[in-house]
């Protein structure tokens, strides 16, 4: 399987300061599914949402996905059968897995541009010092 991911359009919005806690869902939509060239090409809109109502992210692209010709036949059928609204479960949970970790890695920097948190929970350190007798005597952690 080989996949050509491309952006359309990027929009970030804050509309008030950051201030109390803030959930924040990111959310991948599927908009349209075509073949092209033996090719599936998946249209798509990921969002992320902040709440309360601070800001947004929006990302629109496409991407094309190569895969067998009967994987992208059985695709196309779905597509249409569902009233254009699902994939076969195997091909969407990779498409939608595709999508999020490329946007929500685009989405951070969008969100660092204009003063939102980020849309992924951020890795926090925390050091506990040990009391150490060389510690005490010397008022120093280095050694």
């Amino acid at each position: 399987m080989q996949i050509d991911l491309k952006y359309r359009n990027l929009e970030a919005k804050r509309f008030l300061p950051v201030s109390g806690p803030v959930n924040i869902n990111n959310n991948s939509t599927l908009t349209a599914v075509s073949k092209i060239d033996e090719k599936l090409e998946i249209d798509f809109v990921f969002s992320t949402n902040y709440q309360p109502n601070i800001g947004l992210i929006r990302i629109e692209g496409n991407l094309l996905l190569s895969d067998s010709k009967e994987s992208i036949d059985r695709a196309i059928k779905e597509w249409e059968r569902s009233g254009r609204k699902n994939l076969p479960t195997d091909i969407a949970e990779k498409v939608h897995n595709i999508i999020l970790s490329n946007c929500i890695a685009e989405a951070v920097i969008l969100s660092m541009g204009i003063h939102l948190p980020p849309p992924i929970p951020t890795p926090h350190v925390s050091i506990k010092q040990k009391e150490t007798k060389s510690k005490k005597e010397t008022g120093s952690y280095i050694r």
